[in-house]
């Protein structure tokens, strides 16, 4: 269920502007996409564009957005008939929105994809100031502190309880639990695992309405991953695989202009780019970067994380070589990568 409605301690503040979408329909976030065709599905990456940028507008990730959006409908506004894409429960469109009010406007939803995304957005966002769980010292911009508002996207309801109350085990068709694999699979692409929640049935009680009442309101989580797209021309990235590709174009067809090793330390220097092949079916985007020696290239989002000086390690120390040593030594930071490079003598 992805219902619009409002708790009641929370209507008062709410109502004003949070459904306003007639006043929003012009925002500005969807002039940042190229136009396309009424009453049909834009290509890939336009729909890409829109999630992303009503995303940020929302300050959500954009991670978190397109991974509902495509739990929710595959992208899919329309059917491939050209109709509104309306499931069996009366989802309607993209965000697959439900329950409707006066502050909805239900044809908008069928036939305006911007709308539909916008109403979806709103959702989820007024979901993350429900007094649910949240992470200690997690804010709106780290992915796995809207596993709880994800979770209420679809229905704090025992179905989704992250762990089966019966054995305490991972549940792992809950509805956030394959909205947290998507994100996984299509924004990171390979290897990157999101932070996992220490869950015990102790947590949650199930009331006679089948939902949950959450027992515990803080957790405490290391490693959690914040979202690219908020990094600005000028931040520092850490690189997250080995041997990752810069490329000449934002394109995984593109050239390799030249590789960056797991860890190595890149600079941002524009704005992040959509895969130029409008129809190539990536979720991430890609940064313009430079390294330290001032090579450049495209990386995509899935393999940088933003440099944190204040957990970076120290300056690895060589100590004085000499033509007659055979081993270098020094002092470095545990898993830090050093590489020696000679100059040829003539």
């Amino acid at each position: 269920m992805k219902s619009v409605f409002i708790k009641a301690g929370l209507l008062t503040c709410l109502l004003v502007g949070a459904f306003n979408l007639e006043a929003s329909a012009e925002s500005t976030w969807a002039t940042k996409c190229s136009l396309f065709e009424n009453n049909m599905n834009p290509s890939f990456q336009q729909i890409n564009c829109l999630l992303t940028n009503a995303a940020i507008e929302a300050d959500i990730p954009p991670e978190v957005v397109k991974a509902v959006a495509y739990q929710e409908s595959d992208w899919s506004q329309f059917t491939k008939k050209n109709e509104p894409n309306i499931s069996p429960d009366g989802g309607i469109g993209i965000m697959q929105v439900t329950d409707r009010n006066e502050y909805i406007d239900e044809e908008k939803l069928k036939y305006d994809i911007t709308y539909n995304i916008e109403a979806g957005v709103k959702i989820l966002s007024d979901k993350y100031a429900y007094d649910l769980p949240k992470i200690k010292g997690a804010g709106r911009h780290e992915i796995e502190n809207w596993y709880f508002p994800i979770m209420a996207y679809n229905g704090t309801k025992a179905v989704n309880s992250p762990v089966y109350q019966s054995n305490g085990e991972k549940n792992t068709t809950a509805y956030q639990e394959k909205v947290f694999s998507k994100i996984e699979n299509y924004s990171f692409l390979t290897g990157t695992k999101l932070a996992a929640f220490p869950f015990k049935r102790t947590d949650f009680v199930y009331e006679s309405t089948n939902h949950i009442t959450f027992l515990k309101n803080v957790y405490k989580l290391n490693n959690l991953h914040t979202s690219a797209y908020f990094l600005k021309k000028g931040d520092k990235v850490i690189v997250t695989i080995d041997n990752s590709k810069l490329r000449g174009k934002p394109t995984t067809s593109s050239e390799v202009k030249n590789t960056a090793l797991k860890d190595s330390l890149l600079t941002i220097t524009n704005d992040f780019a959509y895969d130029v092949k409008s129809t190539i079916e990536n979720q991430f985007v890609w940064f313009p970067v430079k390294t330290a020696e001032g090579k450049s290239g495209y990386i995509s989002s899935a393999y940088i994380k933003r440099w944190d000086a204040s957990t970076a390690p120290s300056k690895p120390k060589v100590n004085e070589i000499t033509d007659q040593d055979v081993v270098i030594t020094g002092k470095a930071s545990s898993n830090v990568k050093v590489i020696a490079k000679g100059t040829k003598i003539m």
